[in-house]
This record gives C-alpha cells, structure tokens and sequence, in this order.
C-alpha cells in the first residue's frame, strides 16, 4: 500500500481545454485527484477536454453513453472482464485503486483506470468485497442490487507521451482517449468517481 499524500490543488482550466486542477471539473474530489496526479503520476495537463461527440470511433461508443463500463466493455470485446489492481490506498474515508481491466478472453487490457469510492455509502460486509479486488466495481454494484446512476462529466484526449509513467506506458506518439465519470445512487449521493483511459 501507497500511504503518501499529497498537497491539495486549486485552479482553473486553460483556454486550450488542459486541466489545471480538480477545479476545472466541478465536484471532484481533492483526495481523488490527488491520486490521479500524485500517486498515480498523471500530470493536470496530460488531459486535453473534448466534446463527447468528438471522440474518435471506437472510443465515441466505449466512452460516450451513460452505462457503466465494465458492461459495455465487456459487450464490445465480447468477453467477461476481471480486474487487475495495482495500487490502492484508503484516505479519510475513501478507498481509491489504480487498475487494469482485462478481457478474461485472451487476457488483453481494455481499460487503463483509477477510482475513488465512498465506502461510506456502503455496509461493512460491502467493503470488505470491496477492498477485497476481485471484481470490477461496475460488477459489485450489480451483485450488491445497489441501483445507481453512471454520469460522464468529462471527456478528453491525452498523448501517450503524458502517461508515459503510468503502468499503461502507451507509445510516445499514440493518443489515448478517456472520460472521467461519476456512479451515484438513484437518489444523488455519489458512490466512486472514476477516470478511465482507453489503451491507443
């Protein structure tokens, strides 16, 4: 376990559509975007803002919808999806992991991610599950029969040059494409905010 911490960060987006902050999105949290940028080693400005409708093909399908992705992943690789974590923490109440989810056909990597989740919004047994990384969160929803709401508040671009230090480590010259995301139950409370990156 990663137990550094990280200074809280404050700003505004740039008129090129970088972020500079969690400011730039509205609502997300410190701790969360502490992790992205901190532990996990993606810069503010590695995130280019894009329409939805202007993501790219396949990425427009797998990023621009209000599904959950492990779903939808595994819908369009046509295989069940498992879960890879690589780092995690538990902060003031959070518990937020780095991952990887792999198609369990074939083993490829079909989503690079990081998720903050609220362990407050769920029962003890429900946490351990959780802390447990075992399955995808997208999956314990289901099981926990825990409806909620996926809402995408924000689209982007990033060079592959940018997350050359994560454990992604796409081509320098590749273009990754990804969305950060927020899961709430039906009745407001957020559940976890996720960033979730495309493999180029």
């Amino acid at each position: 376990m990663d137990s550094s911490s990280a200074p809280r960060r404050s700003g505004r987006g740039n008129e090129a559509g970088l972020l500079t902050s969690a400011a730039t999105i509205p609502g997300l949290p410190d701790t969360f975007w502490n992790f992205v940028s901190q532990a996990c080693h993606m810069p503010a400005a590695a995130f280019a803002l894009r329409p939805g409708p202007a993501m790219p093909d396949p990425a427009r399908r797998l990023l621009v919808h209000s599904r959950d992705m492990t779903t939808t992943l595994a819908t369009y690789h046509e295989s069940l999806i498992r879960i890879e974590v690589l780092r995690w923490q538990e902060i003031d109440g959070w518990y937020l992991r780095e991952v990887f989810l792999r198609a369990v056909t074939g083993g490829a990597i079909v989503e690079y991610g990081v998720v903050a989740i609220d362990l407050a919004q769920f029962s003890p047994r429900q946490c351990d599950v959780i802390r447990a990384g075992q399955a995808p969160l997208g999956n314990l929803l289901h099981r926990f029969e825990i409806p909620f709401v996926s809402t995408p508040i924000a689209f982007f671009a990033a060079a592959g040059v940018d997350l050359a230090a994560t454990p992604l480590a796409p081509p320098a010259a590749a273009t990754c494409h990804g969305r950060f995301n927020r899961l709430s139950r039906e009745s407001g409370e957020p559940l976890a905010w996720i960033l979730e990156i495309l493999p180029p």
